[in-house]
């Protein structure tokens, strides 16, 4: 990828590519990094791409993205992308990047052709199994003077959701291009380690447990786990892992 700026012919590419990737690290690692790939391929031929420049958020959840999908098949990558390592230099960074963001929104389009099961069934264990960290939460953003989007406890199941399934989309990319070997992958993943919440808190997981455990548990166990669960498990691994030092 040259250093110049992506046009709409450069993401539909890139996004064919990432089908292509994901299908086969899909069969060769027999895990369903995308149930619903045939589909999503299909709609995506009919699909709309475009290549705008995107505000990122600072200071938010994964600083690092790139691009956003809108039902049914629209999907758009930040223009500047292959200049995504400005001021380092570091030139295999932004076409790993740009496989990066636009596999990420393949993800969210399958989800989507799924129904978005992870993200209902997510907010809905929320509601029914941690409504005393909601509460908690709700507490927390009030005394800090509120937050526009957030008003009520189910605003906050469903932002907590949104970030749980950003989180396991993440990881699902990150495996994917870990399988084809993209150079710097790790130090992509290593700078989305912010927030409460970084999805590679899962790869932790990974670690400790297997990839079969993630896949089973986190990723296919829709309404059984979410942010919280993650959270309270990886930080049992950190007190573990700490134990066995000191020892």
């Amino acid at each position: 990828m040259g250093r110049r700026e992506l046009t709409s012919e450069d993401v539909r590419r890139l996004v064919f590519e990432s089908i292509d990737l994901i299908t086969e690290a899909q069969r060769e690692l027999e895990l369903p990094l995308c149930p619903h790939i045939r589909v999503t391929n299909d709609r995506l031929k009919r699909g709309r791409f475009k290549a705008v420049p995107l505000k990122r958020r600072r200071g938010g959840a994964y600083q690092m993205t790139y691009g956003s999908f809108e039902p049914p098949a629209t999907i758009t990558l930040d223009r500047k992308i292959p200049f995504c390592d400005r001021p380092l230099d570091i030139p295999d960074i932004p076409n790993t990047m740009a496989h990066y963001a636009a596999s990420h929104e393949v993800i969210h389009a399958d989800d989507h052709i799924g129904g978005d099961t992870i993200y209902t069934a997510t907010r809905e264990h929320i509601i029914s199994d941690h409504m005393d960290k909601l509460v908690k939460g709700m507490e927390i953003i009030e005394n800090e003077g509120g937050c526009e989007p957030i008003r009520s406890l189910e605003d906050l199941a469903c932002f907590w959701a949104m970030q749980y399934v950003d989180m396991v989309t993440n990881y699902r990319v990150y495996v994917t291009l870990r399988h084809h070997n993209f150079p710097r992958l790790s130090m992509i993943w290593d700078n989305m380690d912010k927030g409460f919440f970084p999805p590679n808190m899962l790869t932790q997981i990974e670690g400790e447990r297997g990839i079969r455990y993630v896949f089973d548990v986190i990723v296919g166990g829709a309404g059984e786990y979410c942010l919280i669960d993650a959270l309270m498990e990886s930080k049992s691994i950190s007190e573990r892992n700490a134990c066995r030092y000191t020892v």
